[in-house]
C-alpha cells in the first residue's frame, strides 16, 4: 500500500478542491473510504469513535493526528485498539502527549482474557435397528444422552402388524454405552443389526406407536413419555424409492432368482405363522392316513398340490402388502451390507407380491410355505390291477 505523510494526507482531505478520487490513489485505498475520512475530518468534533475505527489504516493514521491535536481523547482511544499496529501506536502517542499536556484521557481498553477454547463437542449418539424378521418384528436401539447422569438406552420391539409391542430403557455410563454398541452390532450380525440414522430410527418408533392405536395392542407402559423426550419425529422414509424397477429382462430375472434368498442367515427363518403351518401340517396329516389313493406316489402328488394351494392361499392381498414390505427391509440392509445380487432379488420379488403377480411365478413367495414342509422321498408307483380305472382297488 503506498505511503503518504500524515501532514500531506490531512492537508490534501481538508482541501475542498482536492478528488476523492485522487487521495484514493495516493493511499491505495476505496474512493468511498477517501469520501468518508474527508468529511469525518471536516465534522471532527462531532465524529463517532466508531466510525473513525472501521477506516483504512492510512486514513485512521491522519484522523488519529487530527484528534491529537482536537483533543479527541475518545477517538484516539478508540482507534488505539485499530486493527493495524501503527495506526495503534499513533493514537496510543497521541494520548500520551495529551496526558503530559495534563488533558484527562482514558485507559485504552486493555485486551480480555484469552477465551479458553471451547470443549469439543460429544459425537452424536449412533441409533441401531436390526431389519424386520419372517412375522414383522424388529429390534431398534436408541439412545438419549442425559446431563449429569449419562446415556439413555431404550430398546424396542416394532411390529409392522401390532405396533410397538416391547419396550426396556436403561441408564448407561458413555464408556458402559461404546461397550454396549459394539455388543449389538456383534451379536446381531445374524438379524441384520446396523447403525442406522436418528431420525429414521425415531420414524420408525414413534409409527409403530400410532399403529397401536389402530390395531388394539397395548403399548409398553412409559411408551409415550420416552417417545416425548426423544422429540418429534418426521415420517419413515420410504424404501421402495431406493429400489426402482429394473429394466423388463432383469427385473424377471431379479424375480427368478428370489428362491435362494431362503439360503441367507437373515431370511433363512422366514415362515408363516404357526396357526397357518399348523392347518397345512393337519391338512397332510389326513392325506397320509387316508385310504383314498392307490399308492405313495398318488398321495405324495396331492400332499405336494395341497403345499403348493396353501402357498397361494397364504398370500391375500394383506399379506401381500406386509411381505412385499418385509422383503424391501431386508433389500435395503443387504444393499447397505454390499450384497446387491441379493438386495435386487429381493426388491423385485417384494414388487412381484405387491403387484399380484401369480404366487407360482415368484420363487421366494412359493418357497416360503414350502420350505416348512419339505416332500418325502418319491415312491416308485405300484403295479395296478389290469382293467382298473378307480382310485380305490377291488378287493
Amino acid at each position: 500500500m503506498p505511503t503518504v505523510d500524515d501532514e500531506r494526507l490531512l492537508t490534501l482531505l481538508r482541501d475542498p478542491n482536492v478528488e476523492s478520487q485522487e487521495i484514493a490513489a495516493l493511499t491505495g485505498v476505496a474512493r468511498e473510504e477517501a469520501g468518508r475520512a474527508s468529511r469525518l475530518l471536516h465534522g471532527l468534533a462531532r465524529a463517532r469513535p466508531e466510525d473513525v475505527l472501521t477506516l483504512p489504516a492510512p486514513l485512521a493514521a491522519a484522523i488519529a493526528r487530527a484528534a491529537a491535536d482536537a483533543g479527541r481523547t475518545d477517538l484516539l482511544a478508540a482507534l488505539a485498539s485499530h486493527a493495524s499496529k501503527e495506526v495503534g501506536k499513533a493514537a496510543k502517542r497521541g494520548l500520551h502527549l495529551l496526558r503530559i499536556r495534563g488533558v484527562a484521557v482514558p485507559e485504552p481498553p486493555r485486551p480480555g482474557p484469552p477465551q479458553a477454547a471451547p470443549a469439543p463437542a460429544d459425537p452424536p449418539l449412533s441409533a441401531y435397528a436390526s431389519t424386520v424378521d419372517g412375522q414383522g418384528d424388529r429390534a431398534v436401539w436408541l439412545p438419549r444422552a442425559v446431563p449429569g447422569k449419562g446415556i439413555e438406552v431404550g430398546q424396542a420391539v416394532v411390529s409392522d402388524v401390532r405396533g410397538l409391542v416391547e419396550l426396556q430403557v436403561a441408564l448407561l455410563g458413555r464408556k458402559e454405552w461404546r461397550s454396549f454398541s459394539r455388543g449389538i452390532l456383534e451379536r446381531g450380525a445374524t438379524m441384520g443389526v446396523a447403525e442406522i440414522d436418528r431420525e429414521a430410527a425415531k420414524a420408525l418408533v414413534a409409527e409403530a406407536r400410532a399403529r397401536n392405536d389402530r390395531s388394539g395392542q397395548r403399548p409398553p407402559d412409559g411408551a409415550d413419555l420416552w417417545l416425548q423426550h426423544l422429540g418429534p419425529a418426521g415420517p419413515v422414509p420410504d424404501v421402495a424409492e431406493r429400489f426402482p424397477p429394473l429394466a423388463p429382462d432383469e427385473e424377471a430375472a431379479a424375480v427368478a432368482a428370489s428362491g435362494m434368498l431362503h439360503d441367507l442367515p437373515l431370511l433363512r427363518g422366514w415362515l408363516p405363522e404357526e396357526e397357518f403351518l399348523r392347518d397345512v401340517a393337519r391338512r397332510l396329516d389326513e392325506i397320509g392316513v387316508s385310504p383314498l389313493y392307490v399308492d405313495e406316489r398318488q398321495r405324495l402328488e396331492q400332499m405336494a398340490r395341497t403345499v403348493a394351494d396353501a402357498s397361494e392361499r397364504y398370500f391375500d392381498e394383506p399379506r401381500r402388502r406386509l411381505v412385499a414390505g418385509r422383503l424391501l427391509s431386508a433389500a435395503e440392509h443387504l444393499d447397505r451390507s454390499g450384497d446387491a445380487a441379493h438386495a435386487q432379488a429381493a426388491a423385485a420379488a417384494g414388487r412381484a407380491l405387491a403387484a399380484g403377480t401369480p404366487v407360482s411365478a415368484i420363487p421366494f413367495a412359493r418357497l416360503l410355505v414350502e420350505k416348512a414342509f419339505p416332500p418325502e422321498p418319491s415312491v416308485p408307483p405300484a403295479a395296478e390291477p389290469a382293467g382298473s380305472g378307480l382310485v380305490i382297488a377291488p378287493r
